[in-house]
């Protein structure tokens, strides 16, 4: 999967598959990550929690650090952001206020009866409505859940100060309506309407207003008033609903807090692990492109990784050029396949000429008749200076018919012909995979086990880069065997090998089989076998010899880099080439100009 595929699929994923909100909200959000921009909350019809996430996710300066040095880390920090809102949407779906949100609920369905008993028993309805319908609650429980879920006096208070608003604001309306009415009586009156009879409700209208008054004076005197039990249950629902809601809200946010302070912590550690493994791996890969690779390794085995040795190898060959310069041949010794292929090109030619330019004035090339008269023959002047013949002069002027000189000018110039021919042209097709075989025996200890340790770091690091399969066979005895075929699975098994110790006999044919066996499967079909031995073991078995001799035919190559003086010859026969390096006499300036000339004259 591309890196672009693998964005796109992780933004498709949350927008389809997401919990958070709906889906018309999870693309404005998607977007919103997308763009990797601070958006402000209010300018957002997104859920403030969610906003304030992104926001402080992307302004978070280690994940900015992260993505400065590293941008194509972005898309996994994209993903890491989606799981945390996913995580917050979890609190939704959780409180420890349930109980009570249900409580509330059965206390908004008390008939009147049932709320004017509970009120007339004591004033701390709700205490009393917990014993009454919850006999059997325990006292522990009570007291750590439900004691003090509201502070009564302040709440009959609060109701006392509702209830007479509310009483204030309906009599001042009849205050204004008996107003109203009192003026439409007196206007009928001075019509002298009904004068008796609209006398009599003018009374009432007065005695009403004066009721009315002296209930106000009362309320705005803070005096008691009558008021219904539906006005003090409402009151008491009012106040309760609020007082819970604020507790959910402070319990939300706090847990909200906590799990983003988990989360970045987790996340922190990881973009330290990511840091540390960048800086560790940066001489050994180029290539971070696949921006899962390394968020992968930081979330599993990678501290059993002995990245010290990592660094200690590629030191050695920073140090040791000619070491990497070897390391490259043998790496590149198989020369990339090419095959021919037809390819059309255009062919321009280029065509010199001269352009005519005939306002030049350059060359004369005889006479014409024109009315120039910067260029006329003398006989047509002769005509103009003779008042007996000025008369013909003019005529032939007005007729364009004067003779002159012509003169013409020539420009170089030149015109491009296009054809389209085709061509061949060689197609570089896959370079290859690696088999390497390491004899890991007794004789090889020492200077030619740290040799070989060193050849087998650099070429895997060749394949890695190159992103070529890589199949290491460590043989002895016996035989051990590491597919390197990418950073994540290569590097636990190449340390594996780097920390082994060389010991025991050598029997290099069961090595040379398990590479016949690969060189038979898909990945290593075209693959070639070096192998890195000291030369001293036995003849290969004929059966094994007649699978070699075979693949020869189909193109693999067979190849040992032999190190000191002492192998068998007899038993490398099955080796297109065999180099040999003594470090107690050679450089390796030697061994590198005996390996250019094999691959110039293969």
């Amino acid at each position: 999967m591309n890196t672009a595929t693998y964005t796109n699929d992780i933004y498709e994923r949350f927008i389809r598959f997401g919990k958070v909100a709906n889906k018309k909200e999870r693309k404005k959000i998607a977007k919103i990550v997308s763009d990797w921009e601070i958006i402000p909350v209010e300018k957002s019809n997104i859920e403030k929690k969610y906003v304030d996430t992104i926001n402080m996710f992307i302004s978070d300066n280690e994940i900015k650090d992260i993505i400065k040095k590293n941008p194509n880390f972005q898309i996994e920090l994209s993903k890491k952001l989606f799981e945390l809102l996913e995580n917050l949407y979890d609190t939704d779906k959780t409180t420890q206020y349930s109980e009570e949100k249900q409580l509330l609920n059965n206390f908004k369905n008390l008939k009147e009866d049932e709320f004017i008993d509970l009120w007339i028993e004591d004033d701390n309805v709700i205490e009393t409505f917990i014993t009454k319908y919850y006999p059997d609650i325990e006292t522990e429980i009570y007291n750590s859940k439900f004691n003090n879920l509201l502070d009564f006096d302040e709440v009959n208070e609060k109701i006392d100060i509702k209830i007479v608003e509310k009483k204030l604001k309906r009599l001042k309306i009849r205050l204004e309506n008996a107003n109203k009415k009192e003026n439409e009586i007196i206007e009928s009156i001075k019509n002298n309407n009904d004068i008796t009879e609209n006398n009599k409700i003018l009374k009432i209208i007065k005695k009403t207003k004066k009721e009315i008054k002296n209930e106000i004076n009362q309320l705005e005197n803070n005096q008691k008033l009558d008021y219904s039990y539906t006005d003090i249950q409402q009151s008491i629902i009012s106040e309760w609903e609020n007082k819970l809601n604020f507790k959910i809200i402070q319990e939300e946010i706090e847990r909200i807090d906590k799990i983003r302070t988990k989360f970045l912590k987790k996340l922190y550690e990881e973009i330290e692990k990511l840091k540390k493994m960048l800086e560790l791996l940066s001489p050994f890969m180029i290539d971070f492109s696949n921006p899962g690779r390394l968020w992968d390794m930081s979330k599993g085995n990678w501290h059993n990784v002995n990245f010290k040795l990592i660094q200690k190898y590629s030191e050695i060959l920073e140090q040791q050029k000619e070491l990497q310069e070897l390391a490259n041949l043998l790496g590149k010794y198989r020369r990339a396949e090419t095959e021919l292929e037809e390819e059309e090109f255009e062919n321009i030619e280029i065509i010199n000429k001269f352009k005519i330019n005939h306002s030049g004035k350059s060359e004369l090339i005889g006479i014409t008749e024109s009315n120039d008269l910067n260029h006329l023959l003398p006989t047509e002047l002769a005509l103009f200076s003779d008042l007996a013949t000025e008369s013909i002069f003019f005529k032939r002027y007005a007729e364009k018919k004067l003779q002159s000189y012509e003169f013409i000018s020539k420009q170089k110039d030149y015109e491009t012909r296009k054809t389209t021919e085709t061509r061949q042209k060689e197609k570089e097709l896959d370079k290859g995979p690696f088999i390497l075989a390491i004899d890991t025996s007794g004789s090889m200890h020492g200077q030619p086990e740290h040799f070989a340790k060193v050849i087998a770091f650099a070429i895997t690091k060749i394949a890695l880069k190159e992103k070529r399969k890589a199949f290491l066979i460590s043989f002895s005895t016996g035989i051990e065997k590491f597919e390197l075929t990418n950073i994540k699975n290569s590097l636990p098994k190449l340390i594996e090998f780097l920390q082994m110790s060389f010991y025991g006999g050598t029997d290099a044919t069961e090595a040379v089989k398990e590479a016949v066996n690969q060189m038979q499967t898909k990945n290593y079909k075209k693959a070639d076998l070096l192998i890195i031995t000291d030369g001293i073991f036995g003849r290969l078995d004929n059966t094994t010899l007649k699978r070699v001799e075979n693949l020869k035919t189909e193109g693999n190559k067979f190849n040992s880099l032999i190190i000191g003086q002492s192998q068998n010859n007899l038993a490398l026969e099955f080796c297109d080439n065999n180099w040999t390096y003594d470090f107690r006499y050679e450089t390796l300036k030697k061994l590198i100009t005996d390996i250019k000339a094999t691959i110039k004259n293969p």
